[in-house]
């Protein structure tokens, strides 16, 4: 089934490749200095090839530039298709536009790949942006009172990969450090589903280890940090100074459990199945507030105590609108904060700090979160 489904996907990408390089062979022949469309053809060809080989192997490394290279071609493609097939679709519907002769029909086309051309480089440049966003929530609790408020900063989907490296994580760390933080949350996707991305293993190491607060970095597992070199993520996060938690549980300033959750929906193994925390919730009772690592917001039902703070990320906001428009019909809470009564749990759901398939951002922001947490 699996196969199946990759050799569809790979049908319908070069479908679409062939469909949008007619377009463009279609512009550049009105215009006379264009007279070897077939370099073109090779041109698409091989980006066509860079983003299959980027997409498709997951257990090896392709090269940093080929790996940039077809991911970025995944956006250009992505966009075109949209615009191109938008703009085919207004153009057989409206009779006026079928009418008009070449010469504005020619326009029309350019000023679609002049749009296409814009809205690649837009997001490409939005999804490099980082911003901070910054949340006040109180959580009750009926145990000493002697830490009354915790500086909390969490990132989520960092899909450290081709394009998501160390660089990027560097700039992440470093903004992650001018905050002081009490402690860092990381609520799954540090990984892009494939270890061998990973152009820079010591370099990321070394950027972890960076990072600074009181209490350190604890961190959850998402979908994404998952397969065949799922040992090797792990090896790596237990290298760089991050508390892992895999349906596991520890204590902050002696007061407030930290609680991380493997990931509901692996893609691949996670070495083992996702427990249920019932018991342990039991053993330990509600007098201490819990801060829970979940990756995905659908699962916030499991959830019952008000003294509970749940942080998510996956959704990445739909990264690209009108996706947006999805995952806000589809979630309970696809980003921001929620609660649903007084008695209930409090959510925060991050847009994440990087990017999944095409890396570029419409409507939507990478961002680190940062969590003032008044316990009272």
């Amino acid at each position: 089934m699996n196969k199946l489904a990759f050799l569809v996907i790979e049908a319908l990408f070069l479908l679409g490749n062939f469909y949008i390089g007619r377009k463009f062979i279609f512009i550049f022949e009105q215009f006379s200095f264009f007279k070897y469309p077939l370099i073109l053809w090779v041109i698409i060809g091989l980006l066509a090839l860079t983003s299959l080989l980027t997409m498709l192997l997951f257990d090896v490394n392709v090269g940093g530039w080929i790996g940039k290279i077809g991911s970025y071609w995944l956006s250009f493609w992505f966009v075109s298709l949209v615009i191109f097939g938008l703009t085919d679709l207004i153009m057989k519907i409206t009779e006026k536009i079928t009418s008009i002769q070449s010469k504005t029909s020619l326009n029309v086309w350019l000023g679609s790949m002049l749009l296409v051309v814009i809205l690649f480089c837009y997001g490409s440049w939005q999804a490099q942006q980082v911003k901070t966003i910054n949340y006040r929530v109180t959580i009750d609790k009926t145990a000493n009172n002697k830490l009354k408020k915790l500086k909390a900063v969490l990132i989520s989907d960092l899909h450290l990969g081709y394009v998501n490296d160390v660089k990027k994580l560097e700039k992440i760390v470093t903004k992650i450090n001018q905050m002081h933080p009490d402690v860092v949350f990381i609520s799954g996707d540090l990984f892009d589903g494939n270890y061998k991305a990973l152009q820079d293993t010591s370099g990321i190491q070394k950027q972890f280890k960076r990072l600074s607060s009181t209490y350190g970095t604890y961190m959850c597992w998402g979908n994404h940090d998952a397969g065949e070199t799922f040992e090797k993520m792990k090896a790596l996060v237990e290298a760089s100074d991050i508390v892992l938690l895999e349906d596991e549980m520890t204590v902050v300033g002696e007061e407030i459990l930290i609680v991380g959750r493997k990931d509901s929906r692996p893609i691949g193994s996670q070495d083992g199945d996702r427990k249920n925390l019932k018991e342990q919730f039991k053993k330990v009772g509600n007098q201490l507030p819990k801060i829970i690592l979940d990756h995905q917001p659908s699962n916030i039902d499991e959830y019952k105590q008000a003294n509970e703070l749940i942080l998510s990320g996956h959704t990445h906001q739909g990264q690209i609108f009108p996706f947006s428009l999805v995952t806000k019909a589809y979630f309970t809470v696809d980003y921001g904060y929620y609660r649903k009564n007084e008695q209930s749990p409090q959510v925060i759901v991050s847009s994440g700090v990087g990017t999944w398939g095409p890396p570029m951002r419409i409507g939507t922001q990478s961002e680190i979160v940062q969590i003032e947490i008044i316990t009272e």
